[in-house]
């Protein structure tokens, strides 16, 4: 029964995404027919609610943790992850024929970056001088970045393999990003180790001890693939940082604004560090580590964030009198299109990539 899911994509999707788009706010009672919507299809028509019902459960909740944790990262807001949740829980369980996943609705959070993408890049190419790519490659090709660029990519690849190949444990990615989070977490702020140590250490034990699982052709071709496909990555990133950002006073900021930059206290000191995102999993460990005292605000600056800083700064404890601030997009119609693309996929775009 899947045209009830279409129409209802199409209805209130539609109307959601208008919205977002007309008044830059996603309504709390259209997240509710939505959730209504979902619950009437997969009791009533498709029953999956009834006949699979740990299983739904289990894809929900998980819809709901990533939806949280994605928002306490600053990558959307609090109704886009409310959003997102609703939109979890619409598709029922059997829909995904190629995924035997827990988690397969994460699968529209992985498909609404190819709208996010084709919408973004272009603007960001167009928008930037020749100069500023010139900057922003010859910033990303330092022998510096490209070495730590290239172990990263190489530990990480080699910690997929021990878990996937010789330990023959298949970990779903959004689990793996989270593993990965708490590792990284407990390596630094536990133990104490700089995290290139240890990376080096993952790639010099997979050389020595797995040689024949690493140097084969299908695992140089992933990892060829992977960083170029992420090193484009980290240049439109990089790049559109001045696109679509815009500086403002200290004093002229007011509540709503995203900041694009945060303010944190090292040393005594109050500076100013860039919000880069490459994955929530990066934000996540910056947000932990920096403690910030504004920055990786999803639903806007409040007042007594603004009086706060403003405050700091006419005590002139702050060395800076401006912070950069981000152009929003609406993420409604990004998400609405990636569910789409969902919704004739019926997978990932990922995991069909990769199949």
């Amino acid at each position: 029964m899947i045209e009830p899911i279409l129409l209802t994509l199409v209805l209130v999707g539609g109307w959601i995404s208008y919205y977002d788009i007309r008044k830059g706010e996603i309504k709390n009672y259209s997240i509710l027919v939505l959730i209504l919507a979902a619950i009437f299809i997969n009791v009533f028509l498709t029953k999956t609610f009834v006949d699979q019902t740990l299983a739904s459960t289990i894809n929900i909740f998980f819809g709901i943790l990533a939806a949280i944790i994605i928002w306490l990262a600053g990558l959307w807001s609090a109704a886009d992850a409310k959003l997102f949740i609703a939109l979890v829980a619409l598709f029922p369980i059997t829909f995904y024929t190629h995924s035997i996943s827990y988690f397969p609705g994460f699968a529209i959070f992985i498909n609404s970056f190819i709208p996010l993408f084709l919408i973004l890049a272009p603007q960001i190419i167009l928008k930037t001088s020749l100069k500023e790519k010139k900057q922003t490659l010859n910033q990303l090709l330092s022998h510096r970045f490209i070495l730590h660029f290239l172990l990263v990519v190489l530990a990480i690849s080699c910690i997929s393999l021990l878990i996937s190949q010789v330990l023959s444990i298949r970990i779903e990615y959004f689990i793996w990003l989270l593993l990965l989070f708490i590792f990284f977490w407990f390596i630094e702020e536990v133990l104490k180790i700089r995290l290139v140590f240890f990376f080096i250490s993952v790639t010099l034990f997979t050389i020595v001890f797995f040689p024949l699982q690493l140097f084969t052709p299908s695992f140089f071709l992933r990892f060829s693939i992977f960083s170029l496909l992420i090193f484009c990555l980290f240049f439109i990133i990089y790049l559109g940082r001045s696109a679509f950002t815009q500086i403002t006073g200290i004093k002229d900021l007011k509540a709503g604004m995203i900041p694009a930059e945060m303010i944190v206290k090292e040393k005594e000191k109050y500076i100013k560090r860039p919000i880069i995102f490459f994955t929530f999993l990066s934000l996540l460990r910056e947000r932990s580590k920096h403690k910030p005292i504004i920055g990786y605000n999803p639903d806007g600056l409040e007042m007594s964030d603004i009086r706060a800083v403003q405050s700091l700064y006419k005590k002139n404890k702050l060395g800076f009198d401006e912070i950069k601030i981000s152009k929003t997009i609406p993420l409604a119609p990004i998400l609405l299109f990636g569910v789409l693309l969902t919704y004739f996929l019926k997978d990932s775009f990922i995991n069909l990539f990769w199949s």
